[in-house]
């Protein structure tokens, strides 16, 4: 992050690496929003315990209605199943999605190596 001490050089290339990696999260869904849920959905798949639209709700905002529309929107274009499981409704990440999201992770590490080693070259001695 940011600190107060850092160069205005400093500051422009963090944005200048940052700016890309933000884009790439918007890219795993329509918004900031949705692509926490997406990555949460994806943690509940790894961890072998698929989430629920509560879980969901629980893990990244207390507002169930607004997450249990934003699950449905991303089911709609091809990003997120449903299954309901007695009062549950079930989510699991598609095929769409885990490679939409291979694809941002592998991005994302290239840029942060990027910006690390950008920052490590314009440090002062």
């Amino acid at each position: 992050m940011l600190d107060p001490a850092d160069t205005e050089d400093e500051r422009r290339h963090f944005f200048r690496y940052i700016t890309p990696i933000f884009q790439m999260e918007r890219e795993l869904g329509g918004t900031m929003f949705d692509a926490i849920i997406l990555r949460a959905a994806a943690i509940g798949r790894l961890e072998e315990h698929l989430m629920s639209v509560s879980s969901l709700a629980d893990y990244v905002s207390p507002q169930r209605q607004m997450v249990s529309r934003r699950v449905h929107q991303l089911a709609r274009v091809g990003m997120l199943t449903t299954r309901r499981e007695g009062n549950r409704t079930i989510v699991d990440t598609t095929e769409k999605a885990r490679r939409r999201n291979a694809k941002f992770v592998n991005d994302a590490i290239a840029e942060t190596v990027e910006f690390v080693h950008g920052l490590d070259m314009n440090r002062p001695k």
